[in-house]
């Protein structure tokens, strides 16, 4: 029994074998019960909490059986006495033990079966904690991802964010740059007036770059971004360049939440920054606003120059995929039109922003 106790942990299935050997031992010698049997319930208690199934099992059928075992035995051993003498002794006798066996059987298997019981709860509640635990690192695991797919969007915002602006804000001061050129060197009220405008571009980008890294530097950034009562200053911005901005607006005007109000005036800076930079300035760029019931659909359509084999190729760069992008994030579509001499050599965007719910602000209707 010594050996059962000390391997009941360590292999359970291995501890009952030496149990049931050590009680056949001692039945076969008629051994009265002793301390070592004490052991028997710890060992059912070891196979309930840690043996595998065949193990648990074989614990469980050993409580019922054992118990039925040490009870009758037990009797028999107590009262062996009384089966000396005649044939009404004996009857009696037996009588006698299978009464006080019964009565000590089921206690027997109420004891053995009560230990196993409870190593049986100890493995559920075991487990329990061990499932838990593993929910906890999973539902961790899954939340760092999730966090570490917020930031990585939040950087691509910023990206496509920076792009925006540096590439809106350069082509408007080489546009003006280029321009000062062909000032006339006595105009300095015109000359004036566009170094103004380069400076308060540069000031301009230099402020929203500063934004844009303050928004790396922390995990949000509160700074105020443009919206569609912005575009007049846009179109007015690029006006200044030299490069002719036809806007036209129809239908009713609908609110728009704030996000997708961002994404159009961002989208509507790279049409008119890409018209500018690689468009024909002798057309003019249409900038065509129609509100529908559910729904506001916007077309930039600027010339292009034909294309010249000549010209070193440009890569294909991020703005348009940027724009599409963001028209997606906010619910909505972007589709472009490429020059081709059927279309006159145009590029014409076309988005689709569907009417979302409204955040706390509505949009002001200011036509440029």
């Amino acid at each position: 029994m010594v050996s059962a106790l000390a391997l009941r942990r360590l292999s359970p299935g291995l501890a009952l074998m030496i149990a049931w050997v050590g009680v056949i031992v001692q039945l076969g010698a008629g051994m009265v019960p002793n301390l070592s049997n004490a052991a028997i319930p710890a060992v059912l208690f070891a196979s309930g909490a840690y043996g595998v199934r065949h193990a648990r099992w074989w614990g469980l059928a050993s409580a019922v059986l054992g118990g039925i075992l040490a009870g009758y035995y037990t009797a028999y051993i107590l009262m062996k006495e009384n089966f000396v003498g005649g044939s009404e002794s004996i009857e009696a006798g037996t009588r006698t033990v299978i009464l006080f066996g019964t009565l000590a059987s089921v206690a027997a298997v109420v004891v053995l079966a009560l230990s196993w019981t409870v190593g049986l709860l100890v493995r559920t509640g075991r487990r329990a904690r061990a499932e838990g635990r593993q929910r906890y690192l999973a539902e961790r695991e899954q939340m760092a991802a999730q966090q570490a797919m917020f930031a990585l969007e939040e950087r691509n915002r910023i990206a496509r964010d920076m792009h925006d602006v540096v590439a809106h804000s350069l082509a408007v001061i080489i546009a003006q740059s280029d321009g000062a050129r062909y000032v006339h060197r006595g105009n300095a009220d015109a000359l004036g007036g566009t170094l103004e405008t380069v400076a308060g571009t540069a000031r301009s980008a230099l402020t929203d770059v500063r934004l844009l890294l303050s928004e790396l530097r922390h995990s949000q950034g509160d700074g105020p971004q443009p919206v569609l009562s912005d575009l007049g200053g846009l179109i007015e911005q690029m006006r200044s360049t030299g490069l002719e901005v036809h806007y036209l607006e129809s239908g009713v005007l609908i609110p728009l939440p704030t996000g997708q109000q961002i994404a159009l005036y961002r989208i509507v800076q790279e049409s008119l920054t890409n018209a500018l930079r690689h468009g024909d300035r002798r057309s003019p760029v249409l900038l065509h606003f129609h509100w529908r019931a559910d729904a506001l659909t916007v077309q930039i359509d600027n010339a292009t120059l034909p294309p010249n084999p000549a010209a070193p190729s440009r890569g294909g760069g991020h703005g348009l995929p940027g724009m599409q992008e963001r028209a997606a994030l906010a619910g909505g579509s972007v589709n472009f039109t490429g020059p081709s001499p059927a279309n006159a050599y145009h590029f014409v965007v076309n988005v689709h922003m569907p009417a979302g719910t409204v955040r706390s602000s509505a949009v002001r209707r200011d036509t440029p």
